[in-house]
């Protein structure tokens, strides 16, 4: 599936897929939002939920530039560059 595919689904449906189909790989909290980061297909995928009242308040869609920006201190790959 293409990210711009992905993108035009309403909230529900991609929350489906990302929980049937995407492997979590990171996260994160960003003031009340625990937010976990996904592979799906070619991309990356972050879900924003809310504990206080149990929903997930968004879904989006990351490229590999995204995920290195935001989780950088999350990934240690400095065992590859050597």
């Amino acid at each position: 599936m293409k990210r711009s595919d992905f993108d035009k689904f309403p909230l529900k449906e991609k929350v489906y897929r990302v929980l049937e189909s995407g492997r979590p790989i990171a996260d994160r909290l960003f003031l009340y939002f625990q937010i976990r980061l996904y592979a799906f297909d070619d991309f990356f995928v972050e879900v924003w939920y809310i504990p206080s009242t149990n929903k997930i308040d968004r879904v989006e869609s990351l490229n590999m530039d995204d995920v290195l920006k935001i989780y950088d201190s999350k990934f240690n790959i400095s065992d590859l560059l050597k």
